[in-house]
């Protein structure tokens, strides 16, 4: 029997990849004159198994609050946004927990990939902003929105259907949860969209789920949570709107999970930052990470946290010790403060350069997390000095 199921994943893996080249044949043949545009979004469930094959999504990718996740449209998933395959990512994440029940789309900026590689996004061969588009993205211009930008999401929510959007509008480069920048001073719209769905449409109740991507930058593995649905009244106001869009964000930064990571670096950047040596024993550092796990009890931590947390440790540290912030030794850990200590550039390169500062920004925005956090580091300077 076992036998006979895994013949049958492989025929169908076979068949989904066979679906997906082809159409990717024809889309290079429209990009060079011959023929039209392949559609793909009809062959969403092939793209699925395609992407999980070549993006490893079912071993880098865990769902936690599938009870909050809709299983009927019209929906407005609203997520944090600090990688550039979140809304992949994302999507993957909602067509898990709802089998395909219904289509998700996702906003993405029209200019995002401009002036990127050298062109090599935009060229004869390929348009990437295009080409995503056909996988589901509807553009929309940040700071100049047009009405032919809006009636779309407006339309997908009356068919009924979903989509992804990100509240804090720009994706965030030094790990905060919401990164503002460019003259941007507050949240997106998502109540606007869903009030403008709902207008006239007494029968229409459009669902606001928060969910929120954690990456854990030891292990490259996402888990993606999905937070209880809210709902906009029929009636509200535009001041009712705005302040379920702010209650939004705070909806969203609770979703954040806690994993070793955070807690090591958090520990590493205060003991650097009060000058407190640069030496810190393994066995001193992972009873500090004990401890302050321990003391965020209503925090969602990683099961990895909880079950393996000394390896957990030991890949914490390798990747620091990557970015030459740290150096192991035996069972000692040596600090390097002014790596540590650093602000790279709010560019790319922020959680490559310094991913110590990086894991600490993921969970700056949670008072409960960072006070747990400061008394561990307290508990291993003691420890370490004894």
């Amino acid at each position: 029997m076992r036998a006979v199921s895994k013949i049958y994943i492989q025929m169908r893996e076979l068949r989904a990849w066979s679906i997906v080249v082809w159409r990717l044949v024809r889309y290079l043949g429209y990009r060079m004159g011959v023929g039209a545009r392949p559609r793909f979004l009809d062959i969403y469930p092939e793209l699925i198994v395609f992407f999980d094959r070549i993006l490893r999504w079912p071993a880098r990718l865990r769902v936690e609050g599938a009870e909050n996740c809709p299983r009927t449209a019209p929906a407005v998933f609203a997520g944090n946004h600090f990688a550039k395959d979140d809304p992949f990512m994302m999507y993957r994440a909602v067509h898990r927990v709802c089998e395909g029940a219904y289509p998700v789309r996702y906003m993405m900026r029209d200019d995002f990939f401009i002036g990127l590689a050298g062109g090599i996004m935009k060229s004869r061969l390929i348009d990437v902003d295009e080409l995503l588009e056909m996988l589901g993205a509807l553009p929309i211009s940040r700071g100049r929105v047009q009405l032919s930008q809006i009636k779309p999401f407006i339309a997908i929510l009356r068919e009924p259907a979903a989509f992804i959007m990100y509240p804090g509008r720009s994706r965030s480069r030094t790990g905060v949860f919401i990164e503002y920048r460019d003259g941007i001073d507050e949240p997106g719209g998502v109540t606007f969209l869903v009030a403008q769905a709902q207008r006239n449409r007494p029968d229409l109740r459009v669902a606001i789920v928060p969910m929120a991507r954690t990456l854990d930058l030891a292990t490259m593995k996402s888990v993606v949570v999905f937070g209880g649905p809210v709902y906009l009244p029929h009636d509200a106001d535009r001041a009712a709107q705005r302040e379920l869009d702010f209650h939004l964000i705070g909806l969203m930064g609770d979703l954040v999970e806690i994993n070793v990571t955070h807690a090591a670096a958090g520990i590493i950047y205060l003991h650097c930052l009060h000058a407190r040596g640069g030496l810190l024993e393994f066995d001193a550092l992972d009873a500090a990470v004990a401890h302050a796990l321990e003391r965020m009890p209503r925090r969602r931590i990683g099961p990895a946290a909880r079950n393996d947390r000394r390896a957990q440790l030991e890949a914490t540290l390798d990747h620091f010790a990557a970015a030459q912030l740290v150096a192991r030794n035996g069972g000692a850990v040596t600090l390097f403060p002014g790596a540590v200590l650093a602000s790279p550039p709010h560019d790319t390169t922020y959680r490559a350069l310094n991913p110590v500062k990086y894991a600490v920004n993921q969970v700056l925005h949670l008072p409960d997390v960072i006070d747990a956090i400061e008394d561990a580091a307290r508990a291993c300077v003691v420890s370490a000095s004894e």
